[in-house]
């Protein structure tokens, strides 16, 4: 990674380079986390302007920082955690790509650092606030969520995320690191125009600031702590536009292009679209 591109990274982290130790990989993840948004939007925007398949669609380093410096984006799976993954690599941690399954296909780190394997996810919108170590099988409540991963074969582990005692997304982890590029395929498929791809026909946002996860789908905006859930629901369009603008940063002309994507495949939210 190049030298400036890894301190702008750091900076927009607010965080400096030091030895790869795991105190300094949970720094990393928990500022990655309440920094940079798990977000549709720009997945629409590299639809629309860079391309419908694998590498063409993704994001170069410096395009994603620009992005995320002067307009609030970050990205899916492929994006936050490819480029959260090569800055690892830059400061010298042992970080290798993993595939999650069920549905469209995930991609997340495993990085070993001190004589043990840890799984690190900034790009799941899940509150995986440090690395985990899934040989503990972690459980645990937070911020609305309840996650479970449990060991299916030495290899293979279970990942639940649950509200309210109800699963919202269940996935595979295959334990067994995998190339960046062997994702071209898993990425040209969740890019797929159809109905049996969501992601491609709502908006799905999700940030983690101190205490709360701050969480939209489409016209919903959810902010959970540990202890309650908000729902604030919009029907007008520019309330919607300006709650986006001050609890996110996007800009208006990528929430703009964001409606018109999903109002063109039949979600329209709004009347004034």
């Amino acid at each position: 990674m190049d030298i400036a591109l890894q301190q702008r990274y750091l900076s927009r982290l607010q965080a400096d380079i030091q030895t790869p130790t795991l105190d300094y990989l949970r720094l990393l993840v928990r500022r990655h986390l309440h920094t940079i948004s798990f977000e549709n939007l720009s997945k629409f925007h590299y639809c629309t302007t860079r391309g419908k398949t694998g590498w063409e669609w993704l994001p170069p380093l410096d395009t994603f920082l620009d992005h995320v410096e002067r307009e609030g984006l970050g990205g899916n799976c492929y994006i936050l955690n490819l480029h959260f993954g090569r800055l690892l690599q830059s400061l010298g941690f042992r970080a290798e790509f993993i595939r999650a399954t069920n549905g469209n296909a995930h991609m997340a780190n495993q990085v070993t650092v001190e004589g043990r394997s840890y799984y690190v996810d900034v790009g799941y919108g899940a509150p995986l606030f440090e690395p985990l170590d899934l040989e503990e099988q972690p459980r645990f409540s937070r911020r609305g969520e309840e996650v479970e991963i449990s060991k299916l074969d030495s290899n293979r582990y279970m990942i639940d995320r649950r509200a309210n005692g109800q699963s919202l997304v269940t996935k595979y982890i295959e334990w067994t690191p995998a190339a960046a590029e062997s994702f071209e395929p898993d990425i040209t498929h969740s890019l797929r125009d159809e109905e049996d791809n969501p992601f491609m026909r709502r908006i799905v946002v999700t940030l983690f600031k101190p205490g709360a996860a701050y969480s939209v789908i489409n016209q919903k905006l959810f902010i959970k702590t540990d202890y309650s859930t908000e729902v604030h629901e919009y029907s007008c369009e520019q309330d919607w536009i300006a709650m986006m603008e001050q609890t996110f940063g996007f800009r208006r002309e990528r929430l703009n292009q964001a409606l018109l994507f999903i109002a063109d495949r039949g979600n329209r939210l709004f009347a004034e679209i």
